[in-house]
């Protein structure tokens, strides 16, 4: 069960993001992927480069359609003797027997362990998985000109660490004003260009895994054709859901990712519009209530087409 606050959340919030409190990540379960041919065999069919992890180090990654939209998060740590990947409950089983089929001669085991995870903003003991968002690894590229502080780690145990306790809502209300997106605010056609993924999850020189082809031809060539962004409604304690449609002036522009009370910025919004939406004020319809909203940009109309290709000059046909 996922315990959402402990009856302050506005407070919770705050000794999170102080290192003072721990989130139960319920929404997701650890994974133990053994054998001796465990990183190179999960190396060759994700997105980031995980082959040359050492024990105690951590990276994220993005499991992908042959199209390249995100099917599966991978929070990966490497331990001596396995990797434990942290990854989205619901989806967890499909997950599974998926990895399982694609084991074929590789000598390596993939099963769901007993283990929980522990959300903190807090160096703690015992493995972790590191959030590597906010620092845009080597062989990365953020599309986005400014990056928040997001000293976010999961710790992977049997019991919490000995903190005050904080519910999911607090976790949600920091990772949004930060723009952090999160396996639960994909659809089919999510791309990791959309969401800014480039920049932890995602290793452009890599080499062929599922899905690699549309990466690069969108990164290089072309612009991925929706952005995620924060909204600052002018109503601070207005609440916005999941799926409210974004409206720039009377005309549909995308919907909302993910919506919270933060304990400083007041109502935000994580959201998912076109990329030629104008970087102006928005509107939020939530029910038959309509709240203004400024727009702060996370990827810009413009991310992407890295090569900067020339276009082929255009002629006319004539009969001259």
């Amino acid at each position: 069960m996922t315990l959402e606050h402990f009856g302050n959340p506005l407070l919770e919030q705050r000794k999170l993001q102080e290192g003072k409190a721990y989130v139960e990540r319920t929404d997701e379960v650890v994974l133990s992927v053994a054998g001796e041919d465990r990183a190179s065999w999960l190396h060759a069919l994700v997105s980031q480069d995980i082959l040359n992890l050492k024990p105690g180090e951590s990276s994220e990654a993005l499991l992908l359609t042959p199209q390249g939209h995100i099917e599966h998060q991978l929070k990966v740590i490497s331990e001596e003797e396995e990797l434990l990947v942290i990854t989205d409950s619901a989806r967890s089983e499909a997950l599974i027997d998926w990895l399982t089929k694609m084991r074929f001669r590789a000598k390596v085991s993939v099963t769901k362990t007993e283990l929980r995870v522990f959300g903190v903003f807090a160096e703690v003991a015992g493995p972790c998985w590191v959030d590597g968002f906010s620092l845009v690894p080597k062989a990365s590229v953020s599309y986005a000109s400014e990056r928040a502080q997001f000293s976010y780690r999961e710790l992977v145990a049997d019991a919490p660490p000995e903190l005050e306790r904080a519910g999911l809502m607090a976790y949600q209300a920091l990772r949004i004003a930060a723009g952090r997106p999160e396996i639960s605010d994909i659809d089919e056609r999510s791309l990791p260009h959309e969401f800014d993924w480039l920049s932890s999850a995602v290793h452009l020189t890599k080499g062929c895994y599922r899905g690699q082809e549309s990466v690069a031809k969108v990164h290089n060539l072309g612009h991925p054709p929706r952005r995620i962004a924060i909204l600052h409604l002018e109503q601070g304690d207005a609440l916005c859901a999941k799926g409210d449609e974004v409206f720039y002036q009377d005309k549909k522009v995308g919907s909302v990712l993910a919506g919270a009370l933060h304990f400083e910025l007041g109502s935000i919004a994580l959201v998912l519009v076109n990329r030629n939406t104008p970087y102006l004020d928005l509107a939020v319809h939530s029910g038959e209530s309509v709240n203004p909203a400024s727009q702060q940009v996370l990827v810009p109309a413009d991310a992407g087409k890295a090569a900067n290709l020339p276009r082929p000059s255009a002629f006319k046909l004539s009969g001259k």
